[in-house]
């Protein structure tokens, strides 16, 4: 399995918009082969920091995930509406368990 977790932060002039536009990204990625989740949400210390977490059942559903057009229209937006830190990272899992 595939984690994908990072945060973008937003301008928050832009806030509105970054936030329709990955509610559009996040419906067509959860309708993709081999996702198992796909969220965004708000931070509770930073109102302009909206986290990302996405798991993936295998590499080869992240790359088609990579080179789909609803992706490629979300980063193209979401570029001029970052006003600040964006980190996003990927962890390659080779097993887990419920801790609750």
């Amino acid at each position: 399995m595939i984690v994908v977790a990072g945060h973008l932060t937003i301008n928050p002039e832009h806030r509105d918009a970054a936030i329709e536009a990955i509610r559009t990204c996040v419906a067509a990625t959860r309708a993709e082969e081999g996702n198992v989740d796909y969220r965004y949400s708000a931070d509770i210390d930073d109102p302009d920091r909206l986290n990302l977490v996405e798991l993936w059942e295998s590499e080869e559903a992240m790359n088609s995930h990579m080179a789909t057009p609803h992706l490629a229209a979300f980063l193209e937006a979401v570029g001029a509406w970052v006003g600040g830190s964006v980190e996003i990272v990927r962890y390659d899992v080779s097993g887990s368990s419920k801790l609750f």
